[in-house]
């Protein structure tokens, strides 16, 4: 196979987990989600049969759950012992990823009647395996002919695997959280009948009916956050994937002409902002994981127009006026660098999309003091404004101004500052458009003496 063959394989294969990735996290039917991974994995890997396998701790064997291309009968009742005399038990109880090249050759494994039903000559199985360490099941692709399965397959196959995990995850999380839902539900139900016949407490049920409900909504969107955080984590590879995949063409060419630098200077921008969000990724997990943040004394100035020059890359019509004014001597600020340019890309996003429909588009930041040991920052642009509705919910989860938003972005952004010994507020004396301003603490040094960048 020629290196740009294999360029295109792996780039297939990395776009088609990054797709089954959305998929996963969008789907609510975890039945779905299996039988689509069992197809994808047949198909890009030019088999054709795959399975998943299912691991029953009461019975101690590995039931297939999901599959493709097999006869009526097999799906749902193939059964297998989880220990190491199957190439699937083997997988799970090692976490070894097995490859049988030739079953013809084989006298380490017993091997399923139906396999000489459906002629499998090649087998690779790898282990499903949850982020706590907690093995699920057996993915496993089959050839009809000898087959060599490489590490970019077996990599490929466990990045399925991974998606697969996690999508197992939500699937039990979302079945306990609606069981605690019907569970309030009927203490609700309840209590409705005690307070009957007192009208009197009619109001206050109704508002713990409310509170129960908000606490339930909270507890899902830090499910979501989660799951937003490592599905991420998908297309991110994918990215680097390409990246790889580019430079390997470009160091084809003439390594001398100005566009191919100018392209590789690109590329590497490019990586350095996949490993970024990656980054950014990783700190939004600590806060919902309720982690330590680690703060350093930092310039603001040079944190905001560092995060300004990537939120504004591509994103800004040419129309659009971008200042930005800054106090003389402000001292630094005690912060975690990545989660302050979370919160700063977050809301220059916001007002650069409130203002994709107006006629004057003006994005200004100001940096300057603010209360005694803080430091502010506003970002005020001339978009379309908030309705009051949502002013009053502002930084609220699920409030959202946008068809398509999920309504995530300022209750993180308030979580951000406030980790970060902050606050965010808006500001309600604009004219036009909306101003938001978060305030971060002064970096002080152990005299007790703010300490000062010049």
């Amino acid at each position: 196979m020629s290196k740009q063959s294999e360029i295109d394989r792996l780039r297939r294969q990395q776009g088609a987990l990054a797709d089954f990735g959305t998929f996963a996290f969008r789907e609510d039917d975890l039945q779905a989600v299996l039988t689509g991974a069992a197809c994808i994995c047949a198909q890009c890997l030019e088999v054709p049969f795959a399975k998943i396998c299912r691991y029953r701790s009461e019975e101690g064997d590995l039931l297939e759950v999901a599959g493709f291309g097999w006869r009526n009968g097999v799906v749902s009742r193939a059964v297998f012992k989880a220990d190491e005399t199957t190439t699937q038990g083997r997988a799970f109880v090692t976490g070894e990823s097995i490859v049988l090249e030739d079953i013809n050759r084989n006298d380490s494994y017993a091997l399923p009647a139906f396999y000489a039903e459906h002629a499998i000559i090649s087998t690779a199985d790898v282990l499903i395996q949850s982020k706590n360490g907690d093995a699920w099941g057996v993915l496993e692709v089959d050839s009809t002919t000898v087959r060599h399965f490489d590490n970019h397959d077996i990599v490929f196959l466990t990045g399925f695997a991974n998606v697969i995990a996690e999508a197992v995850l939500t699937s039990e999380k979302t079945e306990a959280m609606r069981s605690s839902i019907d569970q309030m539900k009927l203490l609700i139900a309840e209590k409705n009948l005690l307070l009957a016949e007192r009208e009197a407490r009619v109001k206050e049920l109704h508002e713990m009916q409310s509170e129960l409900l908000y606490i339930s909504r909270l507890n899902v969107m830090g499910q979501m956050t989660a799951a937003i955080a490592h599905e991420l984590n998908q297309p991110l590879a994918a990215i680097a994937n390409y990246v790889g995949a580019a430079k390997l063409t470009l160091e084809s060419e003439n390594p001398h002409t100005q566009p191919l630098n100018y392209a590789q200077e690109m590329i590497n921008k490019a990586e350095e902002q996949t490993l970024r969000a990656g980054e950014i990724i990783k700190k939004l997990r600590d806060m919902v994981e309720k982690r330590e943040s680690i703060r350093y004394a930092e310039n603001l100035e040079s944190v905001v127009r560092a995060a300004m020059s990537v939120a504004l890359f591509t994103s800004v019509e040419s129309n659009t006026v971008v200042s930005v004014t800054v106090e003389k001597d402000l001292p630094p600020v005690l912060i975690d660098k990545v989660q302050i340019q979370q919160i700063l890309f977050n809301l220059i996003r916001n007002s650069i999309e409130a203002m994709r429909d107006v006629n004057v588009r003006r994005l200004d930041v100001v940096i300057g003091l603010g209360e005694p040991g803080f430091v502010n920052v506003i970002i005020r642009d001339t978009g379309i404004g908030m309705p009051a509705s949502v002013v009053e919910r502002l930084f609220l989860p699920f409030v959202t101004t946008k068809d398509n938003g999920m309504g995530l972005g300022l209750m993180i952004c308030r979580t951000l500052a406030e980790v970060n010994g902050g606050r965010i507020w808006r500001l309600d004396d604009v004219a036009s458009g909306t101003a938001l301003c978060f305030c971060l603490p002064v970096a002080v040094a152990p005299d007790g003496v703010s300490i000062l960048v010049t």
